[in-house]
């Protein structure tokens, strides 16, 4: 059924171009439905987040202290320095630029947050009311306590499970909510060309070429060369290794999927210690890192632009936290990075106008994500292996 949903996106979409040029007024009388579509993310978000973070929370707290701490700090580094990377690259290709959303209601929020203020709504006065107008900030706060503290409490795991069993419930919804990816796809898309015409082709074209170039210079920089540089291993070869993983991901788009062939990989060819491998790569797995960083960084930054946004200091810090916080505790959704990427412009205060082109090439471009996300679990993990062999 979702390669089914996926193929539907793609001929979506296509309809949605050649119906905006050709029915631009007609269009129109369906823009409520994309909104209706919005709103559904809008309303799922915030749950979803708590219980998807709660439960990794508590998960990772019960495993190897001393290693996840270590694999937690390496995965960081390399998210760091993907984001970084990326945000130079956009800055440099400036993908969104002559194409600007136009939204009078829209008072440029991000950039008028303060850190000060991100640290008082860390601290909400009402639970309820966190949930209700979708405090994501707090949100994850709260399921970090939540999910840490459900390990230090006698029964803990009852709490824990309760939440497991919401969270699956709460999947299966947003997998029928996802249903209607296609109609939504045609409705946002369709009112996109009518409203502004053939430019939205290049725009396009653009975003996924700067994600692409964006994903080989964080392949080279953050995950070959290391390879090279501290653990000792001869680039060729690494990537000779690797490069089955690519075909299995470009095909599947899901670490998860990969996860049984990554694994081997890594104990079998790679010959890196089980018992690190056991922890470090189901850990990648889960809070998946260059890959959401390239994502992040592009989405962020070109959403800033498309909407007039300026980036301050302060604002990128805004926008490098939030991501980082989120891609730690990414649920593996039916097409979670649409959901995830709607969870980080709605945290930043960025219209969402912009995820039914989204949706429309997220598949392109997760095929990307997934790759980077693999390949930097075995990237860590390589390096975490020799960390530990040179203590020794």
């Amino acid at each position: 059924m979702k390669k089914r949903i996926s193929v539907l996106t793609i001929i979506a979409l296509l309809m949605a171009i050649v119906s905006g040029l050709v029915f631009k007024e007609q269009v129109t009388a369906i823009d409520f439905i994309g909104t209706i579509y919005i709103n559904l993310l809008k309303f799922m978000i915030g749950p979803i987040v708590f219980t998807s973070i709660a439960e990794t929370i508590y998960d990772s707290s019960k495993k190897k202290g001393k290693l996840i701490v270590k694999s937690v700090v390496i995965f960081t580094l390399m998210f760091l320095a993907t984001f970084f990377l990326t945000s130079i690259i956009v800055v440099l290709i400036k993908p969104a630029k002559g194409f600007t959303f136009e939204l009078s209601s829209y008072e440029g929020a991000l950039g008028n947050l303060s850190i000060k203020e991100i640290i008082i709504n860390l601290f909400p006065t009402n639970i309820i009311s966190m949930f209700q107008t979708n405090q994501l900030f707090a949100i994850i706060f709260f399921a970090y306590l939540v999910g840490f503290c459900a390990t230090k409490v006698e029964k803990g795991d009852v709490v824990i499970d309760v939440i497991k069993s919401f969270k699956n419930i709460l999947f299966k919804i947003l997998e029928y909510i996802m249903y209607l990816t296609p109609l939504a796809v045609f409705s946002l898309m369709s009112n996109t060309i009518a409203r502004y015409g053939s430019i939205v082709f290049a725009v396009g074209i653009k975003y996924i070429l700067t994600a692409y170039l964006a994903g080989f210079i964080t392949m080279l920089v953050i995950m070959i060369l290391p390879v090279w540089i501290f653990a000792k291993m001869n680039p060729i070869v690494f990537v000779k290794k690797i490069y089955k993983i690519w075909i299995i991901t470009i095909t599947t788009c899901s670490s998860a999927a990969t996860l049984p062939t990554t694994m081997r990989l890594c104990k079998e060819e790679l010959n890196i210690d089980r018992e690190i491998t056991d922890i470090v790569v189901p850990l990648g797995c889960t809070i998946h890192m260059c890959g959401g960083a390239v994502s992040f960084a592009l989405l962020g930054l070109f959403c800033s632009s498309l909407f007039g946004v300026e980036v301050t200091p302060t604002t990128y810090i805004i926008m490098i936290v939030a991501s980082l916080l989120i891609n730690m505790s990414a649920p593996g959704i039916p097409n979670g990075g649409v959901v995830i990427g709607a969870t980080y412009l709605q945290l930043l205060g960025i219209p969402l106008d912009f995820i039914g082109f989204y949706s429309g090439i997220y598949k392109i471009l997760d095929m990307l994500y997934t790759t980077l996300n693999v390949s930097g679990d075995i990237t860590a993990n390589v390096i975490i292996d020799y960390l530990e062999k040179k203590e020794k």
